[in-house]
């Protein structure tokens, strides 16, 4: 059985991994302006207002910056419209094209599991250098 040399995982691989998601990450913001710009504005004139949306919401997601969390929110929501049951807006993917829909569905991908190897690298990271140096 071969002897694996940790300190490389550690030391070059780790980190160059952690550099590739961080530049995930700051692409993220990129790619919710994008989806931002392209979004349906039938979805929007039919689901953001009430009763899906209280007053304050819409509101508070009509302008800047939180215009790009409406974006994400409604992202999900066509990409993974049983997401949307609590609000009853599992049917909104009807009113947008599949490939916006599926381009949502990949977006949101792309973010979480992004943001989650991040945070997995950084502990692992933060654990080992706690240990070994």
């Amino acid at each position: 059985m071969p002897i694996v040399d940790m300190s490389l995982l550690f030391k070059e691989i780790l980190p160059k991994a952690f550099v590739i998601l961080l530049l995930g990450l700051i692409l993220s913001p990129v790619l919710i302006f994008i989806m931002h710009i392209l979004m349906p504005k039938n979805v929007l004139k039919t689901y953001f207002k009430e009763p899906y949306f209280s007053i304050t919401e819409i509101t508070m997601f009509t302008g800047f910056p939180f215009g790009y969390m409406r974006t994400a929110m409604f992202n999900r929501v066509l990409g993974f419209p049983s997401s949307g049951k609590k609000r009853g807006l599992e049917n909104a993917y009807k009113l947008a094209p599949v490939w916006y829909c599926k381009a949502s569905k990949y977006a949101v991908i792309f973010i979480i599991l992004n943001l989650l190897l991040m945070v997995l690298i950084s502990v692992i990271m933060y654990i080992y250098t706690m240990l070994y140096e």
